[in-house]
């Protein structure tokens, strides 16, 4: 027992001590990028700007989902440091996720601006080992008085929260906006060659590398056929990394890392792993999906050949897809978002195929079968000919499955002797 207690011992001191020198890491990265902050304000000026110094700060990715198209902020550095404000229009109450994603599909006021020190915006991001740039703005005394106007209206109860859209109306759009308008619209009327990408393409950008292929599915099936338009290079710049390179190309400002991701300090890799692999499949998840679905719905014709649960087997192919089915008709119904209103995916996941397992005679089911081939099939041929627009044409398997079993597998009755 000595023996035991001696060794539990031990690793509670090294668990203790691993706890503290990260602890001790967390703060030394923090003070350094602190410092180097402050260091680029105080230059800036030097330059021949006057305090306060506008600054655009952009987090790269991090390792959660909603982490993997990075974050942004602008922050003014005032001539007493104690002044210095961070302005974050990407807060949501994740205390109460319920009430946060049912204000993001209702369209209600589900995030909100808040300020605070550049320490403590900075040190989560430094905490889990994100890259931080920060972009000191070129912008001459009424702009920035314009701009803190802004911002300092922004972060009042009367006009603090609103009305979160991933695409139209963001943490990065808003600050695009102040940007702009400060600049008289020098952002907006920027004409860059595009590159073809959609906002779905660049939506699914984020989850590439990583082997987040959930989330590269729920671009597919969840977000409508408005989002397989490519957007300009305003439209675009709803993502942090684009209104970085904005910011650089329109005022000259270079972006300077005030930390750089652990991962990227000693890879010379295109991207640093910010974003992801490079040349990343863009189908990927969708095999996955394929295979999976083949999976899940192999017990509507294996108990139709055993001649047993066969009601059992049909609903376990059906039952997900028509849950799923019902929460996109659900949402698309209530939610002003348009990405979600125009869903494709709700032609393909009825909740009315429920009958396949209840409430329909066998010959009226077999009957309701047949003609939800017939609409499966229509609705993949306007996805080839391209009036309906989400990729999704291999989702089509989940439904056809079943259906198929259903119209020309009739239930098999067991005779007793």
């Amino acid at each position: 027992m000595g023996k035991v207690a001696s060794l539990i011992l031990a690793l509670l001191i090294l668990g203790n001590t691993t706890a503290r020198a990260d602890d001790f890491s967390d703060e030394m990265r923090l003070r350094d990028a602190v410092t180097r902050l402050r260091q680029i304000g105080e230059d800036t000026v030097a330059k021949g700007q006057h305090y306060p110094v506008v600054e655009l700060l952009t987090m790269g990715v991090g390792s959660l989902m909603w982490e993997r198209h990075g974050h942004i902020a602008l922050c003014l550095a005032y001539e007493h440091p104690r002044q210095d404000t961070c302005y974050n229009y990407g807060i949501g109450d994740f205390g109460h996720p319920l009430k946060m994603v049912t204000g993001f599909f209702r369209g209600t006021n589900s995030f909100y601006v808040g300020s605070e020190p550049p320490v403590n915006l900075l040190w989560v991001y430094l905490h889990f080992d994100r890259t931080v740039w920060v972009q000191p703005l070129a912008l001459d005394d009424a702009q920035k008085q314009q701009v803190i106007a802004k911002l300092q209206s922004d972060d009042t109860d009367a006009h603090r929260y609103y009305a979160y859209d991933h695409f139209w109306d963001n943490c990065t759009t808003r600050v695009r906006d102040i940007i702009d308008d400060a600049t008289g619209h020098a952002l907006r009327q920027m004409n860059e060659p595009s590159d073809g990408k959609t906002y779905r393409d660049l939506a699914r950008e984020g989850f590439y590398g990583v082997g987040h292929y959930v989330p590269l599915i729920i671009t597919d099936l969840a977000m409508g056929r408005v989002t397989d338009r490519v957007p300009s290079y305003w439209e675009r710049m709803f993502l942090p990394d684009y209104l970085r390179e904005a910011v650089q190309k329109k005022f000259g400002v270079a972006p300077i890392p005030i930390y750089m991701r652990s991962q990227c300090v000693a890879s010379t890799a295109p991207g640093c792993a910010e974003r992801g692999a490079p040349f990343e499949n863009p189908t990927s998840g969708r095999l996955w999906f394929v295979l999976i679905t083949l999976l899940l719905t192999a017990p509507a014709w294996a108990t139709r050949l055993w001649g047993r649960l066969q009601r059992t087997g049909m609903a376990i192919a059906v039952m997900p897809y028509v849950i799923l089915g019902t929460v996109f008709w659900f949402l698309a119904i209530i939610s002003p978002l348009q990405y979600v209103r125009w869903n494709e995916s709700c032609l393909v996941f009825l909740p009315v195929d429920l009958v396949l397992v209840w409430f329909l005679s066998d010959e009226r089911r077999r009957l309701y079968a047949k003609g939800r081939l017939a609409m499966l099939g229509l609705v993949g041929i306007l996805m080839i000919a391209g009036v309906l627009r989400q990729p999704i044409l291999y989702a089509l398997v989940w439904p056809l499955v079943p259906n198929a079993v259903a119209a020309f597998m009739p239930l098999r009755t067991t005779i007793k002797k």
